[in-house]
């Protein structure tokens, strides 16, 4: 399970600036959103990041999509890259680790225009989840810029059509961002160890001032 971020005053104005959800992003035109869970980071600390797939109102279901995660860690600290049900329908695939991020994810669903068979028609839908682990060893905070790159974007217009419609000269891409910050007592934790190393390699000195 993700962990949560240290609930300090600092990380929490973090997370409500960066923090967004997909109902936040306007459905009269097809568009991708990211979201990430826990949008501030502590080292080592991990988050539930997941991509929707938005379209116009006057539409009923969301067909296929297929896209580039970018991200400025490439595959870097990312794990867990799944489709989300039901857009995870035949010939789909989470995609594949990169220098870049993930390519060639590939999520959709069917409609065959029956009553038993019509597709999930939630706007917008999830369709790809994957978990973030910030890094060990970050001494500054860091951003981790997330966006998207399509090549394929399908609705399906009406209920009873199982033809899909590309939508991708209207789509607007997904982006977001995670930053990752020191742990607050970090600094601290290094100050007393150089104060120890110097008690160290000055025995004599500790000793008069002690006297």
């Amino acid at each position: 399970m993700p962990k949560n971020p240290v609930a300090n005053p600092s990380v929490i104005l973090a997370a409500a600036c960066l923090a967004a959800t997909p109902m936040q992003v306007a459905l009269a035109q097809p568009a991708i959103t990211i979201e990430v869970d826990n949008p501030v980071l502590m080292p080592g600390e991990s988050t539930l990041v997941t991509m929707y797939a938005g379209f116009a109102r006057s539409e009923y279901a969301m067909a296929a999509v297929q896209t580039d995660l970018l991200s400025t860690s490439g595959s870097e600290g990312w794990s867990d890259a799944r489709l989300v049900v039901p857009m995870d329908g035949p010939a789909t695939t989470p995609g594949t680790p990169s220098a870049t991020g993930y390519d060639g994810i590939l999520a959709g669903q069917l409609n065959f225009g029956l009553s038993t068979s019509y597709a999930d028609p939630t706007n917008p839908i999830p369709f790809w989840q994957a978990v973030y682990t910030a890094p060990l060893d970050v001494t500054r905070p860091i951003d981790v810029a997330l966006s998207t790159e399509t090549s394929r974007y399908e609705v399906y217009p009406f209920r009873d059509s199982p033809v899909a419609e590309s939508r991708l000269a209207d789509l607007t891409e997904g982006a977001a961002t995670i930053r990752v910050i020191p742990a607050p007592a970090s600094g601290l934790v290094l100050a007393l160890g150089l104060a120890a190393l110097r008690r160290r390699r000055d025995p004599d000195r500790t000793e008069t001032r002690d006297a």
